[in-house]
């Protein structure tokens, strides 16, 4: 397994097609580019990318963070799923408004589930794993 790798005061771990966040406070514009470049070449390499988010100290989003991220979704296709777990209502709503703009811009799949546990989160991603396997093995 990776280790830990900061960014800024985020952690991260990649674990194969799967990227594991710990947010701890506001997310910055660099930030969330450094992020978003993490999954793409998570993507190039299996074709997909989970990302488990550990929401338990996030904060929000800067607005500089969300033009930065807006103007990176324009140039770029990412097929992401991601699943957050430990978050606040504020944060799920914020997650959810964040993911639908994504999918607005029209280059990109993105989804976002919440569960309770980072074990349901874990369980998630490995369901949604083996059917992505069996789809491309199928076509």
């Amino acid at each position: 397994m990776e280790t830990w790798q900061p960014i800024g005061k985020h952690r991260i771990r990649i674990e194969g097609d799967l990227i594991f966040v710990r947010a701890q406070g506001e997310i910055t514009g660099p930030e969330v580019i450094v992020l978003c470049e993490h999954m793409l070449k998570v993507q190039q390499q299996y074709g997909w990318v989970f990302e488990i988010v550990d929401a338990h100290s996030a904060g929000a989003m800067s607005v500089e963070a969300r033009r930065q991220n807006a103007q990176w979704y324009r140039s770029h296709q990412l097929d992401v799923e991601a699943v957050v777990f430990g978050s606040s209502f504020v944060t799920r709503t914020l997650f959810t408004l964040f993911i639908n703009a994504v999918r607005l811009l029209g280059s990109s799949q993105a989804r976002v589930h919440f569960v309770a546990s980072e074990a349901e989160a874990r369980a998630l991603v490995e369901r949604r794993r083996q059917q992505k396997i069996a789809a491309t093995a199928a076509s």
